[in-house]
């Protein structure tokens, strides 16, 4: 590792230790004038070694002072690559328990939505600016000098001197306002509890709010900026439910006497747990009429996320980065948690399946996946495993480990908030606690999971002794398929197999201890699955002598795996699939598993495209959005095939009578699922040319173009995106003006996002222009390209390449870059075509992306050689249809 004044330390690269902080009083004086910002801050210090050289994190920062004691720092220089500051002094700082380490600094009040930036918004037609903070992970550094690593807590003093017309926050509450004579005024914090730098805060501008208290008395508030239309009424009502919620669920008090929570103009993230202080972007906190349920149900899940970090996270840390699946995975789980448990009609344990178990699944059978717990060196590193599997996996093994342990599991969590509350962890501090109480070693069953790329699928077959079912497991990947296709001339010529896998991974043979909950129509059994193969018994189950027995493995879908199932088992699921007595989570699961499971070559196009017939009754907006997402993905891969109307057709079929029943505009009174379920069935049927989804799409488009609240939220977006898809430049232009004359986060989100959705590759380059404009957010600008369709990716690849440089310039820090990156790349190519991509981004290297390009690039490979494999075959099976 090369590494210059930071030091090797098992498998990290962190400061020095011979001084180590307990408290700092920051001073800051931010100016909107010239955007700049001095400060003072007087850390106290343990010196633990002598030592003429102190290293303290600093960048982007100029430092006018530092002393410890009565030593004055010689000599202050930076050292870029490792973002410090080195302090060298004439003579030795002893030893000593504690004193005080000063610095005088000055910085810039920066646009890039990292350390302590501005964010502009309008007032009265006058642009306005606030200053705010995002710290997490690596950029407390450039707000002040500090020991900027998670297991370096300490205490925070904050004051704020900013103009007398605004308003400043900070993690806790103000103990007073000083009025100065220059039209200034500086506030001053209460002391916040021992806590790590990136949870650090405070934002400062023109502010209202509204406030409410938990059953326990803590001050909520939700603030805005001054002008902002959009209401946090739905913030305050969910964020104290969720309070109360986990103060219950945790056992411990909520840590603090208040929760301010703030949507900011710019923000790069969707939001920030800072301990007290909570920011957003201001679509994921704030409403208005404009905002649909889909909208509404993603703000509440936000919002109990960053709430469950103020126990799981701030109160208990992670020593280091590489333990973020477990701070991450574990809010997103228990933040679904809380959504379900406040808005139980929204089905979230569904909603979770359909897309966070689905999302890490999909990622996770790649090579280019890495370990959840992955070590991790310096800034880059630490950025870019913000990713799905942190968060998605992390949540998935942490939702396993709950339906492995039940309460118990709870018990142990509560065991370890307590016992390491103000301190820092590793995960193997949560999985002691988990084992003391259930008595069960949880380490032992978690290990491969976190420690392992990948996971299991495990083939559940009928044997001939009835009732008797042999399972066995090896590591699910997508180049079961590939391998085929790609050896199959050297098996010919060398008489020998393939592995089935062209993975390098070691781990490839690698087992995993897979608890296996299985339902049948009379009973309940739980298996445990430890090695390679086994026999499970299901006692009175025999199909044969009861046509009604039906089982389904991994029922509740909590194992991280999936299931190959014997045809027997889906014969008998299917009548429960259709009457829908089967729950709703295992008819999204078992339709999901069948869609990989072809990707990856373990069974047939054919018996996916049955299956999707079983469930013609379906009523969840969820499973619809799984299918859905399925079925056009293949249409996308198929566009110039000679079957493409024939699946079309299909498709339209399949959805037609959905649409008909909800109809195009939503009934008073009918549930979330549906008004969700019209807008992914009414979407994709106007992709498809649908005659009737058009022609009400552009009937209500005129009357939107008048008068935007005229438009239902829970239908603006099939109306925009049919009509754009389906119209010209008029109509785009339409679009744009909305944009432009808009204050409405909800509308201009809907608006940006069908400004791409356009045929032809003129009105893409337009859309694309329009989002590099500075009419659009930096924060924004990935909305368009994520909307890009497929057919237009090649179009919008050149485009890419041709602009990079303006590109990278505005958005290379920017933790959103790598949407823009994946959404640019082609669904299939050629090798040829690869070649130049891979070449492309050799030379044109992206330091946070690195990773997801590798991904983005092996499922172009896998996409390109499963649709060689399943074109014929889909052929087929459209021909077998027209003779039945």
């Amino acid at each position: 590792m090369d590494n210059k004044y930071l030091i090797l330390k098992g498998d990290r690269l962190v400061l020095p230790d011979q001084v180590i902080p307990s408290q700092y009083n920051l001073h800051l004086s931010p100016s909107l004038k010239d955007f700049t910002f001095n400060g003072t801050v007087d850390i106290s210090v343990k010196v633990a070694r002598e030592t003429q050289i102190i290293i303290i994190h600093a960048i982007e920062l100029k430092i006018s002072l530092a002393k410890i004691g009565d030593l004055v720092a010689s000599k202050i220089s930076f050292y870029e690559p490792e973002e410090v500051a080195i302090l060298e002094f004439d003579q030795s700082v002893m030893p000593i328990e504690n004193t005080t380490l000063t610095l005088e600094f000055q910085g810039i009040l920066n646009d890039q939505m990292r350390g302590f930036y501005r964010s502009k918004y309008t007032l009265n037609g006058e642009d306005r600016y606030m200053g705010s903070t995002q710290f997490e992970p690596t950029d407390a550094r450039r707000s002040f000098p500090c020991f900027d690593e998670p297991a370096l807590k300490a205490v925070f003093n904050v004051k704020l001197t900013i103009p007398s017309n605004l308003t400043a926050l900070s993690n806790m509450p103000e103990l007073s306002i000083l009025e100065n004579t220059n039209s200034t005024k500086t506030y001053t914090f209460d002391k916040t509890p021992k806590m790590s730098t990136y949870l650090l805060a405070y934002c400062f501008g023109e502010f209202t709010y509204i406030e409410g208290h938990t059953k326990d008395g803590v001050r909520v508030r939700i603030y805005k900026t001054a002008g902002q239309e959009e209401s946090g009424e739905f913030a305050l009502d969910v964020s104290i439910k969720s309070l109360n919620y986990y103060c219950n669920y945790f056992e411990i008090s909520y840590p603090l006497t208040k929760c301010d929570q703030i949507a900011v103009p710019d923000f790069n993230l969707g939001a920030m747990e800072n301990w007290g202080l909570i920011t957003y972007r201001e679509d994921m906190l704030l409403t208005s009429p404009q905002t649909n349920t889909n909208q509404r149900s993603e703000i509440a899940e936000v919002i109990a996320h960053e709430l469950a970090h103020q126990w799981f996270g701030n109160l208990v840390t992670m020593d280091w980065w590489d333990s973020l699946y477990l701070n991450e995975g574990f809010a997103t789980w228990v933040g679904c948690m809380a959504t379900n448990h406040i808005f139980p009609e929204w089905n979230y344990w569904l909603k979770f399946t359909s897309t966070y178990l689905n999302s890490a699944l999909s990622l996770d059978a790649l090579d280019n996946s890495h370990p959840i717990e992955v070590p991790v060196f310096n800034s880059n590193q630490i950025n870019e495993i913000f990713d799905t599997i942190s968060y998605d996996k992390g949540s998935c093994i942490i939702r396993m480990m709950d339906g492995r342990f039940g309460e118990s599991f709870r018990k142990g969590l509560v065991q370890y908030l307590k016992k390491h509350q103000y301190k820092n962890t590793r995960s193997d501090d949560l999985w002691d606690s988990i084992s003391q109480v259930s008595g069960i070693d949880a380490k032992s069953f978690i290990d491969n999971f976190i420690k392992k790329t990948g996971y299991p699928v495990i083939s559940f077959k009928a044997t001939s002794s009835p009732g008797t079912f042999e399972l066995t497991q090896k590591k699910f990947t997508y180049h079961q398929a590939t391998t085929q296709t790609e050896t199959q001339n050297t098996e010919q010529r060398s008489g020998s197999s393939s592995p089935g896998s062209t993975s390098s991974n070691s781990d490839n043979q690698g087992l995993w201890n897979c608890f296996i909950k299985i339902q049948t129509d009379q009973s309940t059994h739980e298996v445990m699955l430890d090695k390679k193969q086994c026999l499970v018994k299901i006692p009175n189950f025999n199909p044969i002598t009861n046509p009604q027995a039906w089982i389904k493995p991994n029922f509740g879908q909590t194992g991280y795996y999936r299931i190959d199932y014997d045809p027997i088992i889906i014969k008998g699921l299917i009548p429960r699939i259709r009457s829908l007595e089967l729950p709703a989570t295992d008819r999204l699961g078992l339709i999901n598993d069948s869609y990989h499971l072809c990707k990856a070559g373990l069974s047939s196009i054919g018996s996916y495209m049955e299956l999707v017939g079983a469930y013609v009754n379906e009523k969840e907006a969820s499973i619809w959005s799984v299918i859905v997402k399925h079925l056009s993905f293949i249409k996308e891969l198929s566009h110039d095939e000679p079957y493409y109307p024939q699946l079309a057709q299909f498709i339209t079929k399949l959805l037609k009578p959905i649409s008909t029943r909800l109809k195009f505009d939503p009934v008073l009174g009918e549930s979330s699922s549906d008004s969700m379920l019209r807008e992914i069935i009414n979407i994709e049927l106007g992709s498809l040319g649908d005659t009737e989804v058009i022609m009400e799409s552009k009937k209500r488009f005129q009357s939107f173009v008048e008068d935007t609240s005229s438009l239902h939220s829970d239908i603006t977006s099939t109306v925009l995106n049919t009509v754009l898809l389906n119209g010209g430049e008029l109509e785009q232009n339409e679009l744009i003006s909305q944009y432009l004359v808009s204050n409405n986060t909800s509308l201009k989100l809907n608006v940006q996002t069908a400004i791409s959705k356009v045929s032809t590759p003129k009105l893409l380059e337009k859309a694309l222009d329009f989002s590099l404009s500075k009419n659009v957010r930096a924060q924004d600008t990935f909305v368009s390209w994520y909307s890009i369709p497929s057919q237009l990716k090649p179009y919008a690849l050149d485009y890419f390449q041709k602009h990079f440089k303006e590109i990278y310039a505005v958005h290379q820090s920017s933790s959103l870059f790598h949407h823009i990156v994946s959404s640019v790349l082609p669904i299939k190519l050629n090798q040829i075509q690869l070649d130049q991509i891979e070449l492309f981004f050799s030379e044109n290297p992206i330091a946070n992306c690195e990773r997801t390009i590798r991904q983005d690039i092996e499922r172009i490979k896998i996409n390109s050689i499963w649709f060689q494999q399943i074109g014929k075959d889909l052929l087929k099976w459209f021909d077998s249809q027209k003779k039945e």
